[in-house]
């Protein structure tokens, strides 16, 4: 008996030592299978399989990396350490970049084309049907999932805002750590600015495919970005001009406010060119851009320019009203309810930009933009008031020069959005990161408005420079930290 049960002791010994020696070498077993696989592939001319590669990282994080080739288009496969593709039809060079550049490192389309030609013999701008051309650089067979890695809340926000074109420079990603250094903890980038252009260069939304509206994308590899401000702990704001948008407005006539005078398009051959606030397909479309940033894994869309135009002749402007006319305030409340519908179903935020004085709550500024706070709070997530203390009218509560005194008007401002919001929205107010109306700008101006946003209640801030120049705010964070 002793025998016997000394035998299954030893045989358990050996089976848990052979799962563990197993367990420990799997790793090594998977890429020899990868390998194996590859063989296959070029033995057997098997290049239409999927190929999904397969590798091994650790059990307790595993949630936090996807396989990264789970779901290659046709044509795409790959194995060990190298991305082909084979061309089921011929196919221009510069689509097949911009359709491959998001499974590599590279950031920008020039550089990634320079060593796509270095590896690749391409004639004719061509790559034709059946032909095997090596992808440069690519990303290894797991990544992290930016989906995992989004906050499940809000962050209490210090943010800079970018331009499009700034965003999707070579240089930006590598100015992240220096932000996450000071304190910076969030961007706000252009998507779509007032001048209409889409700055991500593959964009699948159709009206962007059809009208040619991102004919400058800036930002060439958005699942690059979303990446590297994950890895740098950085929330990321994508920022859209909702409904000033110049090009759309040239591209599809439709979707204008039509004068009345004229018939023809409201406020024609101005700055200032708006879309139809009311027209469903103007709506649809911000939606749709807004729905593919959130399926990106960008943590907060950030609506601009959702209202009404207050300048130009009001009496002259026509509104599609498609369903039936009704008050300015409903109209963008109404999309508003829909976009943060669709915005919530990716499990992200959905923010707006509000003008500073309707704080302030005067019936004619509301029922002019259409912007009622208490309306607005109940169908987003933040609202941002722009409380640049310049852009208040001279003698503005009883202060001659309204950008003399940032405190005043980023507490009271702050103070009476979140009194009006309640507890449906946050508030995180948009500070003042330039000089103009100010006598004296530097980063004392900086932390007073820090200072008063804090004071406030409000939950995080936002630092606002159209030219993206920030040393008086990195000065004043650096004495922040």
């Amino acid at each position: 008996m002793a025998e016997r049960v000394k035998y299954f002791l030893s045989a358990g010994v050996a089976v848990l030592l052979a799962v563990f020696i197993t367990a420990a070498s799997y790793s090594k077993a998977v890429y020899i299978s990868d390998y194996i696989r590859s063989m296959a592939i070029r033995i057997f001319n098997l290049y239409g399989s999927s190929g999904g590669g397969v590798s091994l990282i650790s059990g307790d994080k595993y949630r936090a990396y996807v396989k990264t080739y789970a779901e290659l288009p046709a044509g795409y496969f790959h194995f060990g350490s190298t991305l082909l593709y084979r061309a089921p039809k011929n196919i221009r060079l510069p689509e097949l970049l911009l359709n491959s550049i998001e499974y590599t490192e590279f950031y920008k389309l020039h550089d990634y084309r320079k060593a796509f030609l270095n590896f690749n013999r391409v004639t004719g701008n061509i790559v034709n049907r059946g032909e095997i051309v090596v992808i440069s650089t690519p990303l290894h067979y797991f990544s992290n999932d930016v989906f995992a890695g989004r906050t499940p809340e809000i962050k209490f926000t210090r943010g800079l805002y970018f331009s499009g074109d700034r965003a999707g420079s070579p240089s930006f990603l590598s100015r992240l750590p220096y932000f996450k250094s000071i304190g910076i903890n969030s961007i706000v980038f252009d998507v779509k600015d007032i001048t209409g252009i889409v700055h991500l260069k593959n964009s699948r939304v159709r009206e962007v495919k059809e009208l040619g509206l991102n004919r400058d994308g800036a930002i060439d590899n958005l699942p690059m970005l979303v990446r590297q401000c994950r890895k740098n702990g950085i929330y990321m704001i994508a920022r859209i001009s909702v409904f000033r948008d110049h090009l759309l407005y040239e591209m599809d006539p439709s979707s204008r406010i039509r004068s009345g005078r004229t018939g023809r398009g409201w406020n024609h051959g101005t700055k200032e060119l708006w879309c139809d606030p009311t027209n469903k397909k103007v709506q649809d479309y911000n939606i749709a851009l807004a729905a593919e940033l959130a399926a990106s894994g960008v943590d907060e869309i950030q609506f601009d320019y959702i209202r009404f135009p207050t300048a130009g002749d009001q009496d002259d402007a026509i509104f599609a009203w498609p369903d039936g006319k009704r008050s300015r305030v409903d109209e963008i409340t109404g999309f508003l309810k829909r976009a943060h519908r669709e915005v919530a179903s990716y499990d992200a935020f959905l923010s707006i930009d509000i003008f500073g004085v309707t704080a302030w709550g005067k019936d004619v500024d509301i029922q002019k933009l259409g912007q009622q706070i208490e309306l607005l709070a109940a169908n987003c997530d933040i609202i941002s008031p722009m409380l640049y203390p310049s852009h208040f009218n001279d003698h503005f509560d009883g202060f001659a020069k309204p950008g003399d005194h940032p405190y005043h008007f980023i507490f009271s401002g702050c103070k009476k959005v979140i009194e009006l919001a309640g507890k449906k929205a946050l508030v995180r107010p948009w500070l003042q990161a330039f000089s103009w109306r100010v006598s004296r700008y530097n980063a004392e101006y900086i932390l007073e408005q820090v200072k008063a946003a804090n004071d406030s209640g409000a939950y995080g801030y936002l630092f606002w420079n159209a030219s993206n120049k920030y040393d008086e705010v990195f000065r004043a964070m650096e004495e922040l930290r």
